[in-house]
């Protein structure tokens, strides 16, 4: 019998945990399950039992409720924010290596400075605008994730657009932007691809860290960050308040990390043939 690589071990896990992500999600979606979010004060701290099967947290509301309910946010937020990222920083990084020279220049040094604000920077600066919510989150992860994508399509593109078949195009009278998305972007779609999914388990953190510092999903939606702050009051009489969204982040940014490892040596060559 063959041995699995660490490669299919890692994509099959990876994969395995964002499914679970995932349905988590949809459960948390089901009409017959009571609304966590409800506050019970009279059952408040209760321990796990066979109605709340991980207890209550401080204001009698369900913890795995919760915790299910925490996934919808980490994943609209991650997906949104990536979708923005990749929708502005793929072209960027093709107009950039299509145009050498002064353009180009510019472009990546305009990615060059929003790379150096963290998201919870661009948070902050957007907070004044579009205020503290899951509107603010997307956009402030979705800004700090062009200049990765950009990078990203600008470094795969640049050696394609000097290639034989692509001047062919061009005598052939295709403009610039036919041969970009008919030619350039196939041809990198992959490692896009790659990057998103890595890109993904990075907004879910974020997004946790601006949830946790009031910057991100605001009350009554559930947010694993916002579920850590809020339990860092009772981490000694309650750990559990702190253990489970905190493992349920864990657990989601590790299946994109590996998910995206293991499609990265898929794609790449040079890691395969290691």
């Amino acid at each position: 019998m063959s041995r699995s690589s660490p490669r299919s071990v890692g994509l099959w896990v990876g994969a395995g945990l964002i499914a679970l992500m995932v349905l988590m999600a949809v459960v948390s979606t089901l009409p017959w399950l009571a609304d966590p979010t409800l506050i019970h004060v009279a059952e408040k701290l209760r321990p796990p039992s066979g109605e709340h099967w991980l207890g209550t947290d401080q204001l009698g509301r369900d913890l795995l409720g919760l915790t299910l309910q925490g996934a919808v946010a980490s994943l609209l937020v991650a997906v949104i924010a990536v979708m923005i990222g990749a929708g502005i920083g793929v072209p960027l990084g093709l107009i950039a290596a299509e145009r050498d020279g002064w353009m180009s220049q510019a472009i990546m040094r305009v990615n060059d400075f929003i790379f150096a604000f963290p998201a919870l920077v661009i948070a902050i600066l957007l907070h004044d605008t579009v205020g503290a919510g899951m509107l603010n989150a997307m956009l402030a992860i979705g800004i700090f994730n062009v200049p990765v994508f950009a990078r990203t399509a600008y470094g795969k593109a640049q050696s394609i657009w000097t290639l034989d078949f692509i001047r062919a195009a061009r005598l052939a009278g295709k403009g610039n932007l036919r041969v970009a998305l008919g030619h350039v972007l196939p041809l990198i779609l992959s490692q896009v691809i790659v990057q998103a999914t890595l890109q993904l388990g990075m907004a879910i953190l974020a997004e946790a860290g601006l949830s946790y510092v009031g910057l991100g999903v605001t009350p009554p939606t559930p947010s694993w960050g916002r579920m850590l702050n809020e339990a860092q009051t009772l981490i000694g009489l309650a750990p559990r308040l702190a253990i489970v969204p905190g493992m349920a982040i864990a657990f989601a940014v590790l299946g994109f990390t590996l998910l995206g490892d293991a499609l990265s040596e898929r794609v790449d060559p040079r890691r395969r043939g290691r």
